[in-house]
């Protein structure tokens, strides 16, 4: 669905056009699973949280402003998570062990290095390794509800070190979630270009091995790719 298309049945809904918010609603429910997976290993009813979730759809499309320089999609994402979390908040605390929250900040940190050191987001075998962390407790810190009160204070910051982690871990998250959200909407040759490069870690050599072509064809078309998801993210 085009963005036009998309603020017209927007302004429908702001006035109260059951029709056009249904539509709506229908076309973003993959964003609101994609974030409810994010909770998954907290515990809860899925089905729960996808209605709390679709809550927070709901007030993305009703405060929505035509005049913002973002998407539906990109508005939406932090008042989905705003709404699970205060549900989830309700229930009961959400407790995260000390050492989960040391692994997290090491993890981050090093995530980050990585990422520059490789030109692409490490996978989780390499960062298990660079940490020297268990993979499954690189899986469990990357996945850790971000409700962890901090680890330390640096000296002369008003914030502690591991919330101002956590803020941009979140930052982080909802940009995926919107990415996976376009990345479902391109060509299964791309996705699967997309997933052997920057998911599985292989080099375009590689990925034109598995995909039958050369290698020129392969960066090419990994450049085209990189060039529409961006011009869709902006």
């Amino acid at each position: 669905m085009k963005k036009e298309e998309i603020r017209v049945l927007i302004a429908k809904a702001q006035e109260e056009d059951a029709e056009a918010l249904d539509i709506l609603v229908n076309n973003h429910a993959d964003l609101v699973w994609s974030v409810v997976h994010r909770f998954k290993s907290i515990g809860g009813d899925m089905d729960d949280l996808f209605q709390v979730g679709c809550m927070g759809l709901l007030k993305a499309i009703t405060g929505f402003n035509a005049t913002f320089d973002t998407t539906l999609t990109t508005y939406a994402v932090p008042l989905i998570i705003g709404e699970i979390k205060a549900y989830l908040r309700s229930l009961s605390p959400v407790k995260v062990s000390r050492q989960v929250k040391m692994n997290a900040y090491k993890i981050a940190i090093t995530k980050e290095a990585l990422t520059k050191e490789l030109g692409r987001e490490p996978t989780v075998k390499e960062m298990a390794q660079e940490t020297a962390l268990a993979e499954e407790h690189v899986i469990l810190a990357l996945n850790a509800p971000t409700q962890a009160t901090s680890l330390d204070y640096s000296e002369g910051e008003e914030a502690p070190l591991f919330e101002r982690l956590v803020d941009h871990q979140e930052k982080v998250f909802d940009e995926r979630i919107i990415l996976k959200k376009i990345v479902s909407e391109i060509g299964k040759k791309e996705q699967t270009l997309l997933y052997l490069r920057y998911d599985l870690g292989l080099t375009q050599s590689e990925v034109a091995k598995r995909l039958s072509m050369n290698q020129v064809s392969v960066s090419r078309l990994e450049k085209k790719i990189l060039k529409t998801l961006k011009e869709k993210l902006s």
